[in-house]
């Protein structure tokens, strides 16, 4: 894991005078999971925001696989091999979950619009592959059985899992996961940290997460990254992280030391 995937360096993000991130450097590493911490407000989504490309950073450059992102358009992003998905779910809710997950395809297709008006052989091949992809997304998932089910019926747990499977639909080699936790009970909980972790060792991703769940950070991470204030205060192992004071004092408190 000593191939850096993605780097930030000294990246601000300014509106007007609240510096939602202000002068943050890290890296991340081929194939690691890498978690960010930090209290509400700290500028933990707004730095996703600028790695995908919805914010253009004030100040700073950021790098995937070598070659800087910014002022690059969040679908180019997209088929460079970064997804993501959201704190909110953003699903397409009256869409099966089949749908859902070839819609996300779309930037690895190859038709044209005449092809897929006619209908063409290529096209037909195309199509088949991409539901047959999507089936074992969706199995992979423990989703198939659910295939043909509107998104938005779905329970609140599998609306979260069909967004990862979304988010893996467009064969991006890094995720970030944005509070992937968020609402599920704790038996929901224990099996998104078998499936991110499966999702490394298998799929051979690099996974990027903010999360507030601690015993999900700790369990899962191989290095964890803190804000505060829009500032890198620390960087470490998970080990290393619980056991540092400014953590202990901005985010985690003394029950986790002990966790």
């Amino acid at each position: 894991m000593a191939n850096n995937i993605l780097e930030l360096k000294n990246i601000s993000m300014h509106f007007g005078g609240l510096k939602a991130v202000d002068n943050v450097s890290f890296n991340i590493n081929e194939g690691e999971i890498l978690s960010l911490i930090g209290p509400n407000g700290a500028g933990k989504t707004t730095a996703f925001n600028v790695i995908t490309g919805v914010y253009i950073p004030t100040l700073g450059e950021v790098y995937f696989k070598g070659q800087k992102l910014n002022d690059i358009k969040p679908y180019k992003i997209t088929e460079m091999g970064i997804a993501r998905t959201f704190q909110n779910i953003r699903l397409f809710g009256q869409l099966s979950a089949l749908d859902n997950i070839i819609i996300a395809m779309h930037s690895r297709r190859k038709s044209n619009m005449i092809q897929s008006i006619f209908r063409t052989i290529k096209y037909k091949a195309e199509e088949k592959y991409c539901i047959e992809k999507a089936d074992e997304l969706l199995n992979y998932m423990d989703l198939l059985g659910d295939r043909n089910e509107q998104a938005q019926n779905l329970p609140y747990g599998k609306q979260r899992k069909l967004e990862i499977a979304r988010a893996m639909a467009t064969e991006a080699d890094l995720l970030l996961l944005d509070e992937p936790a968020a609402g599920m009970n704790p038996q929901e909980t224990e099996e998104l940290m078998e499936i991110i972790k499966n999702i490394r060792k298998d799929l051979k991703k690099t996974i990027f997460l903010i999360e507030h769940d601690m015993k999900l950070v700790m369990g899962i991470s191989d290095r964890i990254v803190v804000f505060d204030y829009g500032q890198l205060i620390a960087e470490g192992t998970p080990e290393e992280i619980k056991k540092n004071p400014r953590v202990i004092e901005a985010y985690l408190g003394k029950e986790v030391t002990n966790a």
